[in-house]
């Protein structure tokens, strides 16, 4: 099996669906179907004849990118139900019949995935890009041969037997770039011909000698073929193969290319004469196609049902229908049959039909599903069989009555690239994830690439993937391919979500595929980065992919009903609910807003209600779902969320660090986070304020504001809460900042900032200086530590209490700064602490929501790897690895529980420790 990657220049809506419900109305007419049918074309020997100097040099004002003026054909040519005496020729071995140019110079598919050049014909929605003849369309610059590039015309014979031959002369596919730069120039030096038929409407691709490049062989792609008036089925007529196939071995197909173009490498040309040959067929006046229909593969009954059937219809013929019987039959473990009425499908017109009355519960076993229409002018193409597998729990849109025939990967960039498939749980329905189950084709190579599952929700723009929920441990694919299933958390689910698998690297995972033509829309999905995602039906990958899922078992047991949290302290919160089964035994998760329950959160059990949580953070904000211990075994579907938030403490100390505040928690009815003071000291009625305008970590920043354009002098401060500080340890701030303006250019501002420490929160006891920067024009959040330029000292104020000042002291006339995820560290001083060490090191974030860290190490004059160790609140190490001295380290202690840990870096007999939390 032949692994293969996503034709995907620019990705492009598709065009011509119609959403119709059986009984429904058609859309207006379209074009009638391009009439050179893959059945009447051909590939066959014949001789190539040079023109040399006979017929008409063409000219273009380069042999790059360019069209051509209009050129006589010199006799009428009959193509797609119109008439045209002219073409277009663009270097770029491709026409457009008629006076006008195509909308492109540079018209033709790009290699380069990741580039945005070239305007690929057969993705182009462009009204200009139509009527297209396509001998050797990919990008094509002057080739080796002697005489250089010559594009000629001559048309031979008497009528009404005349043939106009259109020649492209030394020619050669430009070398790659972006991530097609390892592939050189395959063909040298090549020449090709048009050829059209006055009488018959016959089109002839022939070919000359191609002379192999000398780069090593790699693969292009380029279009070869008809089109007419769109990309849909029935508008194009294409010829495909493998690179490594013969040319004269090509195949035919009247839909858009899906697995491969007319591939070509170095060592594979076509002998001197070869021909494709597209003859004309007679046009039906009815002719009504089922061209797909679309349902799941493996469906789970009751959980996931009902599932809509949809049908891809299309009227192939010259003539409007009216009345157009649609019978939708279904036989094996279940029985059913549906008929609906088409009131009127015109000539040309195609999309999709939705069957929506369907059953909420199926009987275990195999459906075929069967769709037709009524006989007409053609029957070949007026039923359509698909298989389905009726199960308790099992979602796949993998059609099990049909082998794989495909192998895909999307590796896009050095994080490798995301493929995804959505399912839809109908409404009033919820299920609870089990499984993911991939399959891998067998690929050439027998590569092991790394890959991780994933599951998103759908909470992208138009029901594009949005959270991330869930991101498994990475594995390795198997060699061979295969099957392989991954546990996933509970995760419950109702509506739409998606699950996939990320690329670890650039090597492609191959998963296999089934071919689907045209590929539904809104289901398979593809991104390099996980935020810019792109509907594979919008492109010429027509497939869908072999990505399973598994469901859970329903629960035993009732979900507790009416969950509200009643009371709140500045550390607790009382709970109620109720549970009609009155099992006694119950789950309370909480963490803060959007934490997904199955991965993160604290669980707590309860036995009756009311509760009370303890333990909890003061001026923050909680979600917090429930769930009943079944008696059997297990636990119910969950109850919430409920979003509460405690209040804060008559007095706020900080006794436990790392202290952190990213101010998003701000209490109901309160301007700041608990503790946080501020002191207009100028008293010009303006000074620090939280802010929801461009933070570093949404929502919330906090923001000195200026009056501008009058403002005086800048003196106003925010303090910390006090810190409960010892005499045998040392503390650093680290904390984020920028100016005003548009992020990525210098502020048309200077800001100054000095943070200082000292006994109370008022400007005369803040005396110990830690930081100061007096030129700030940055508007992207920079990180001011123990590390950077200027550094944020690290101080030892002994035993007592200290608070943090933030003094902006910006001249008048400036602008506002904002500040953001502030956090002060502690690091216990032994005999062999090291204060350079100490200075030089800074762990970001901390906590972490993920379990990573940053380890920033910049200054600790090691000579070598510095050891590092990560111990429990036990003394067990938990992790050792070592670091480097001027570097960020990535320290990965994800697999970890919520938690306090001790990071220890070693620098020879010199030590720093410091505490980490974790809060996933």
């Amino acid at each position: 099996m032949t692994n293969f990657y996503l034709r995907i220049p620019k990705p492009l809506r598709r065009a011509g669906l119609l959403a119709l419900l059986l009984g429904g109305t058609a859309a207006a007419a379209q074009a009638q179907a391009l009439n050179y049918a893959a059945a009447g074309a051909s590939a066959v020997s014949g001789t190539y004849a040079d023109l040399g100097t006979s017929g008409t040099a063409i000219a273009t004002a380069n042999t790059d990118d360019a069209n051509s003026a209009a050129q006589p054909i010199g006799f009428t040519f009959s193509y797609n139900g119109a008439s045209f005496t002219q073409f277009v020729l663009n270097t770029n071995g491709v026409i457009r019949l008629g006076s006008a140019a195509p909308s492109a110079a540079d018209l033709y598919y790009n290699n380069d995935a990741n580039g945005q050049n070239g305007v690929d014909p057969l993705q182009s929605t462009s009204a200009a890009d139509i009527n297209l003849l396509m001998p050797f369309n990919t990008d094509l610059v002057p080739g080796s041969g002697a005489g250089g590039v010559d594009y000629r015309v001559l048309t031979s014979g008497t009528a009404p037997n005349r043939v106009c031959t259109i020649q492209w002369r030394n020619v050669a596919d430009k070398p790659g770039t972006g991530s097609d730069a390892a592939n050189g120039t395959q063909y040298a030096n090549f020449s090709f011909q048009l050829k059209l038929y006055e009488t018959t409407g016959t089109v002839e691709f022939v070919y000359g000698q191609a002379v192999p490049g000398s780069a090593a062989d790699g693969t292009r792609f380029p279009n070869v073929g008809l089109k007419g008036l769109g990309q849909a089925v029935g508008q194009v007529t294409l010829a495909t193969k493998t690179a490594s196939v013969a040319w004269n071995a090509t195949t035919f197909q009247n839909s858009n290319y899906t697995n491969h173009a007319n591939d070509i490498t170095k060592s594979v040309t076509p002998a001197p004469g070869l021909t494709y040959r597209f003859t004309q067929a007679a046009q039906l006046a009815n002719d009504i196609a089922i061209q797909a229909v679309y349902t799941l593969g493996k469906i789970a009954t009751p959980s996931a049902l009902p599932q809509p059937v949809q049908v891809y219809i299309a009227n192939l013929g010259t003539a409007d229908q009216t009345n157009v019987q649609v019978t939708l039959k279904i036989t094996g473990a279940n029985t059913q049959n549906f008929t609906g009425t088409l009131a009127s499908l015109p000539a040309g017109a195609q999309g999709t039909l939705t069957l929506t009355n369907l059953p909420a519960t199926l009987n275990l076993g195999t459906d075929s599903v069967r769709v037709s229409v009524p006989a007409d002018g053609n029957n070949t193409n007026n039923t359509a069989v698909v298989t389905r597998l009726v199960t308790t729990n099992r979602l796949s849109y993998i059609d099990p009555g049909k082998p794989a025939n495909g192998a895909l990967s999307y590796s896009s960039n050095s994080a490798g690239g995301l493929l995804v498939t959505k399912y839809t749980i109908p409404a009033g329905n919820t299920v609870t994830l089990a499984d993911a189950l991939i399959s891998f084709a067998n690929v050439t190579g027998n590569p092991t690439t790394a890959y991780q599952v994933v599951v998103y929700d759908a909470t992208g723009t138009g029901g594009t993937p949005g959270n991330l929920l869930y991101a498994a441990p990475n594995q390795n694919r198997p060699a061979a391919g295969g099957d392989v299933t991954t546990t996933l958390p509970a995760l419950q689910l109702t509506g739409s979500f998606f699950v996939g698998l990320k690329e670890i690297g650039n090597t492609g995972a191959g998963i296999a595929t089934q071919a689907e033509t045209p590929l539904r829309t809104g289901v398979f999905y593809y991104s390099g980065d996980g935020t810019a995602w792109n509907d594979a039906a919008a492109t010429t990958l027509q497939v869908r992919f072999a990505i399973e899922v598994g469901l859970a078992p329903a629960p035993s047991c009732a979900v507790p009903t009416g969950l509200a949290v009643t009371a709140a302290s500045a550390t607790t919160a009382t709970v109620t609910f109720a549970d009609a089964g009155n099992a006694g035994s119950y789950q309370l998760i909480y963490g803060p807003v959007g934490f997904q329950p199955a991965t993160s959160g604290t669980t707590v059990a309860a036995t009756a209600s009311p509760f009370t949580l303890t333990g909890l953070q003061s001026g923050a904000t909680y979600q917090l779902y429930a769930r009943t211990s079944c008696t059997g075994g297990g636990t119910s579907l969950l109850a919430g969320p409920v979003t509460f938030s405690t209040g804060c403490p008559a007095v706020t100390t900080v006794t436990d660090f790392p202290y952190v505040q990213n101010f998003d928690n701000v209490p109901a009815g309160s301007a700041l986070p608990c503790g946080i003071t501020v002191l207009d000291a100028n008293a010009d009625g303006t000074t620090w304020a939280i802010t929801k305008t461009t933070p570093n970590s949404s929502p919330n920043a906090i923001r000195y504001t200026s009056t501008i354009p009058s403002s005086p002098a800048a003196d106003d401060w925010f303090f910390t809460p006090a810190l409960t500080t010892t005499a045998t340890t040392r503390y650093q701030v680290a904390f984020r900042y920028r100016a005003e303006g548009i992020p990525g250019s210098a502020s048309s501002f200077i800001e100054k900032l000095e943070v200082k420490a000292g006994a109370t929160a008022t400007p005369a006891d803040q005396t110990t200086t830690l930081y100061t920067n007096i030129n700030i024009t940055t508007t992207d959040y920079a990180l001011a530590d123990g590390t950077s330029t200027p550094v944020v000292a690290t101080f030892a104020p002994g035993a007592g209490t200290q608070y943090v000042g933030f003094h902006v002291i910006s001249s008048a006339n400036q602008g506002n700064l904002y500040v953001d995820d502030l956090t002060i560290m502690a690091a216990a001083v032994t005999a062999t602490t090291s204060a350079a060490l100490l200075q030089a090191v800074t762990v970001f974030p901390n906590p972490s929501t993920t379990g990573l860290f940053d380890l920033e190490i910049h200054g600790a004059n090691a000579k070598g790897a510095l050891g590092v160790q990560v111990t429990n609140v036990l003394g067990q190490a938990v992790y050792t690895g070592t670091a480097r001295d001027n570097y960020t380290n990535r320290l990965d202690l994800s697999g970890l529980a919520p938690g306090f840990y001790h990071l220890q870096v070693r620098n020879g007999e010199e030590t720093m420790t410091r505490q980490l939390a974790i809060s996933k």
